[in-house]
């Protein structure tokens, strides 16, 4: 027999109470059941990493939570898909992910992804501030086609806010009953991000003369957003390890260009760093551009964002 009823009181008491406060507390929890139980109509949504998942799911919040493809220390450059991760995007409704050029691991799993399923490309997105991908360590165009760009552009801000609202776009135009909710969302995500952004100039002011070297060019739009002198980096894809003469070659520009710090990833071996930090006074930093170990969720980007700027401006201030 059950014994607990609305609001888990006790059968007695429940008994004890007027009609009329019966019927006002059985609304008050399908209210707040209704707040906290995701729509069983809300899209089923998988984004590839996780800055972008947590963009997704800020927009989403109060609606569903998206899935998250790459968790752990997966790296877009270099993974394969489970899978517990096929089945995911084949129930998709909407799948999410920075650029063809990008996340080239999804090529050949979605052509063959049930006809529901959209597959939305944020190097597409209005308002994109896109820098063309650097041939080799130098000046950039502003004015890049997203096949030519530099797919890295989630880490400003200011491309953020525009990611967020194409995110809400895509959203609303697949589920137009919570349309409202996704563009509340995204105007509350974007007030955060302008917030963000005036943070992290602060925190990386006065650091235009301290250079510093990438494993990979992570850091283009970091650099045109706060001022950064990156001189280079130590291989031009994380696919491929460079050549003794390349290593030697950038060791030397580290010590007659006064590099203050060279940066690794956590996802890949920190072997070439080590070999480049040797016989020089540059410092060893780390710089992540997805997170892999701050936890997924909404406020994911602003872990990463802050982290990446305490990390640059430590390292360069020591």
């Amino acid at each position: 027999m059950m014994s607990r009823l609305p609001g888990f009181l006790g059968l007695a008491q429940w008994r004890s109470f007027p009609l009329a406060r019966r019927w006002k507390r059985c609304i008050f929890l399908v209210a707040a059941l209704a707040v906290a139980t995701p729509s069983l109509s809300a899209p089923a949504v998988v984004a590839t990493i996780k800055p972008i998942h947590s963009l997704t799911a800020a927009v989403m919040a109060g609606v569903a939570e998206p899935k998250l493809l790459l968790g752990g220390a997966a790296s877009p450059h270099s993974y394969a898909l489970k899978p517990s991760d096929a089945r995911a995007l084949d129930g998709a409704d909407l799948v999410i992910r920075v650029s063809p050029h990008l996340e080239v691991f999804l090529d050949k799993a979605l052509t063959s992804l049930s006809a529901k399923a959209r597959v939305v490309d944020l190097d597409r997105a209005a308002g994109l501030n896109l820098l063309a991908a650097r041939a080799s360590h130098g000046a950039s165009s502003t004015a890049a086609s997203p096949d030519e760009a530099d797919v890295h552009f989630w880490l400003d801000p200011s491309n953020a806010v525009a990611l967020a609202r194409e995110i809400a776009r895509q959203l609303s135009s697949i589920d137009p009953e919570n349309a409202a909710r996704y563009r509340a969302n995204a105007d509350a995500l974007e007030a955060r991000l302008v917030a963000l952004d005036g943070e992290l100039r602060k925190t990386l002011a006065g650091l235009s003369t301290r250079p510093f070297v990438v494993f990979h060019d992570v850091t283009q739009y970091l650099e045109r957003r706060y001022d950064l002198n990156s001189l280079g980096t130590v291989t031009p894809s994380p696919e491929r390890s460079p050549g003794a003469g390349s290593v030697a070659a950038l060791r030397d520009a580290i010590r007659e260009k006064g590099a203050v710090c060279i940066f690794a990833e956590p996802q890949f071996s920190p072997r070439l760093i080590d070999m480049l930090v040797e016989g020089t006074n540059a410092q060893r930093g780390v710089l992540d551009e997805i997170g892999v170990r701050i936890e997924a969720g909404p406020d994911q980007y602003f872990e990463l964002m802050r982290a990446n700027a305490h990390s640059i401006a430590d390292c360069l201030r020591h």
